[in-house]
């Protein structure tokens, strides 16, 4: 008897949009991709437009973004259980978690799988939103802190939740002297150190530290004149920041570079001693990937996820956040070379070790893992057979 090829489908908010998650769930695709080749593999995607967004392997992607955003989320959920229906996949996997909402209304015989992130889940586990994750067949958050933060606050099965770490461009981000056209560009010299953050400056993710950055430069010059701090990314929270720096004095130290394009992004890295962000809500933290492939040392803060994405704590410090004399600390001792991690100075070191932890071998390892775990049937299914454990 032959049997047909199995189907897996993706819930995703994006794929061809940039950010975090869209990041995860281009991944994710890929990753399915190449674990299992028999399968067929649906996407959906809820905000790219059609056609828009490319995954190779993927058999379908369709897209909804062209609709009005009050019919987005009714059409992308219809379409779904449509597919669901027709093609009765082996599983779902859903790359936001707001999706599960769906199973809190409209059960459904496939085994759902919601990837959780950080922000979006932590303190909200409650509701509809509750109700769907119980539903699920298996959670993957991408950090321990997010693990351990949702069986804090909700009656879930321990084994039902796996962590698959994110994961990065690593080819993208190389090492590579400091490029001239950025020294040109925000009139440094290449002997100046610079400190970089990378993120969007949106009032709702005030949380990302820029301004505990700024207060510390005020300490951080007195022995380190000539220091600046880059800061790319823009949003609403940009006119605050400028004041921020102001207030403390240090508008000639700190340069506010703007967007910059995915294919710029590499340079900034290079042009950076290190890169510094002491965030208080990252449920992981992809641009801490970045900069390690780049070989640049990490400054994050010890109060969410971030410690796990610099090896908890190894490629880099972790601080206290809210403490701009700890930041200071952390940056001069980079600076300065003098502390105990002398592979912090190996730019080869820090990006073999980024790329053996989260690199996209690791992720497929992490994912086939966790597949393992939450869908134990996965074994049994024709044309599907998982590669050997490594």
């Amino acid at each position: 008897m032959v049997h047909a090829p199995q189907a897996i489908h993706v819930w995703a908010p994006g794929i061809a949009e940039t950010g975090g998650i869209q990041h995860y769930s281009h991944c994710l695709v890929q990753a399915l991709v190449a674990l299992y080749p028999g399968a067929r593999i649906r996407v959906l995607s809820k905000n790219d437009r059609p056609g828009a967004a490319r995954c190779p392997g993927a058999t379908r992607i369709h897209g909804f973004g062209h609709l009005p955003p009050q019919l987005r989320t009714w059409a992308y959920v219809l379409v779904g259980y449509f597919w669901l229906w027709r093609e009765r996949p082996l599983f779902c996997v859903m790359t936001h978690p707001h999706f599960a909402k769906a199973l809190s209304v409209i059960p459904t015989r496939t085994p759902m799988i919601a990837v959780t992130h950080g922000i979006e889940i932590w303190g909200h586990l409650q509701g509809r939103l509750l109700r769907g994750l119980q539903a699920c067949a298996g959670l993957l958050p991408v950090s321990e802190f997010t693990r351990q933060t949702m069986l804090r606050e909700a009656s879930l099965s321990e084994d039902k939740v796996q962590v698959v770490p994110d994961t990065f461009r690593e080819h993208a981000f190389t090492l590579g002297p400091k490029p001239m056209l950025l020294l040109q560009r925000h009139e440094l010299a290449a002997t100046q150190p610079v400190l970089l953050t990378v993120g969007r400056l949106s009032a709702s993710e005030a949380y990302k530290g820029h301004d505990q950055v700024i207060e510390a430069l005020v300490t951080i010059r007195q022995s380190h004149p000539e220091i600046r701090y880059v800061i790319v990314g823009t949003g609403d929270d940009e006119a605050r920041l400028r004041a921020c720096a102001e207030g403390h004095g240090q508008s000639e130290a700190v340069i506010f570079a703007g967007f910059i394009p995915d294919q710029e992004l590499p340079d900034y890295y290079r042009l950076c001693d290190a890169f510094v962000m002491p965030s208080t809500g990252e449920g992981f933290g992809i641009v801490y990937l970045e900069a390690l492939a780049s070989g640049k040392p990490c400054v994050v803060g010890n109060e969410d996820a971030s410690p796990e994405a610099i090896g908890h704590g190894r490629l880099g410090f972790a601080v206290n956040p809210r403490s701009p004399d700890e930041i200071k600390k952390a940056v001069v001792k980079l600076l300065s070379g003098d502390h105990d991690k002398p592979w912090l100075k190996e730019p080869e070191t820090l990006r073999r070790e980024v790329i053996d932890l989260y690199g996209f071998e690791a992720f497929k390892r992490h994912l086939d893992n966790a597949l393992r775990q939450v869908l134990p049937v996965f074994h049994q299914v024709p044309n599907l057979q998982p590669p050997a454990s490594s």
